[in-house]
């Protein structure tokens, strides 16, 4: 969004936004908007065929002071996104010098209530008193351009009427202005805040959802190695005293470790779940894999997660298949807002410049990463292991 704009193009800026400064931003648009409703007509009167004023300057002059004001005023209220109190008292303080200075150079016989443009003034002035007023003392702003208004005019008032009632007419839709809009703005926020609660509410609910399909997955995933594990030896399938079996029942106790680490953390993201399957199946291949995830952010990009979560089991895969080890460890940390997983093992490692495709390098760590915006990095040596290392967004180091 653009600093001299209030969000009123933008509906995905809006709606970004909190409850109040919705409102508040769409208010400023139709106060601004309303104050062309006098700014145009005024500014015509410059170029009335019939004298009007006594000197056309001087009213020029106030026309001038007028538009510097809103112009201001509309500057800064895109800036901000509401009204500060001093640019109200400014407001109230303007439009009492239009009303003397308008309408002490109407000529009588233009007909002042036709002419006179500061009476429009008025009402976008009693408009934004109605906007910014939190409770309905506060209309006591309302008072200083009345009696301004009732001084300029002495002249005319109580021709027609008695002086008081004729006053009361002129200024009702002044006051009504001002009741008008802050009955509008606070139905709007309370309508927004009773919106941004629903949302609230469906987001809990769609997140209670998806750690509940997290669970389910979790105990099909426990069904399949460590239950799995756990029956064969029950059953005489498998003899615990082996080397296979004790490698595999180890793969599944780091399995349910990382588990439990990750519901003490609190609700996981789809990367942490992804990466906790990305054991499980690593245990399927007699691979002991040591599990740690740190600050990983829930509202991670679901592209983003699938791509790091299949890029780690890829290097996962290549450590059962080509390191000659059988543990590895895998660690999921954020750091300067770049999310970093890390496979590392301590196997025969290789000469990164003959690598070769059949580590899968290219397109199932490398090539994935870089679809979603990010990076794959391998570090390794003959004799000296390998680190793999997944990194989003792609950042210099």
């Amino acid at each position: 969004m653009r600093w001299d704009s209030l969000g009123w193009r933008d509906p995905q800026f809006l709606a970004s936004r909190p409850s109040g400064e919705r409102v508040r931003r769409f208010v400023a648009m139709l106060l601004t908007l309303q104050r062309l409703s006098y700014l145009l007509p005024a500014a015509s009167s410059l170029f009335a065929v019939e004298q009007l004023f006594i000197d056309r300057g001087r009213n020029a002059a106030l026309l001038g002071l007028a538009l510097a004001w809103n112009v201001t005023l509309f500057l800064w209220v895109a800036r901000r996104g509401w009204f500060a109190p001093w640019a109200v008292v400014i407001d109230v303080a303007v439009t009492c010098v239009l009303l003397v200075g308008v309408t002490g150079g109407c000529l009588p016989e233009s007909g002042t209530c036709e002419t006179n443009w500061s009476s429009h003034a008025l009402l976008a002035t009693g408009a934004l008193i109605g906007a910014v007023s939190e409770r309905p003392a506060q209309f006591a702003a309302l008072l200083p351009p009345i009696v301004v208004y009732a001084l300029a005019h002495a002249a005319d008032l109580g021709q027609r009427f008695p002086a008081a009632l004729e006053l009361a007419v002129r200024v009702n839709s002044y006051v009504w202005f001002a009741i008008i809009v802050f009955f509008i703005r606070r139905y709007l926020a309370a309508q927004a805040t009773r919106l941004d609660r629903q949302v609230e509410q469906r987001l809990a609910a769609e997140a209670a959802e998806a750690a509940e399909r997290a669970r389910l997955a979790h105990y099909r995933e426990l069904h399949d190695t460590v239950l799995a594990t756990l029956i064969a030896i029950a059953r005489g399938g498998l003899d615990h005293h082996t080397e296979e079996v004790r490698r595999r029942c180890a793969a599944d106790a780091a399995y349910v470790r990382a588990l439990l680490r990750q519901d003490a953390a609190g609700p996981a993201s789809g990367l942490s779940n992804g990466l906790a399957r990305a054991v499980a199946r690593a245990a399927g291949l007699g691979l002991c894999v040591s599990y740690a995830a740190e600050g990983v952010p829930e509202d991670l990009p679901a592209e983003v997660a699938t791509a790091m979560t299949e890029a780690a089991t890829e290097a996962l895969n290549n450590v059962a298949r080509h390191s000659g080890e059988r543990e590895a460890w895998l660690t999921a940390v954020v750091l300067d807002g770049v999310v970093t997983v890390r496979v590392v093992d301590r196997g025969a490692g290789f000469e990164p410049a003959g690598m070769t495709p059949g580590y899968g390098w290219g397109s199932s760590m490398a090539g994935r990463m870089r679809e979603v915006g990010g990076a794959a990095t391998v570090i390794t040596a003959p004799g000296e292991g390998t680190c793999v290392e997944l990194r989003w967004p792609d950042r210099p180091l």
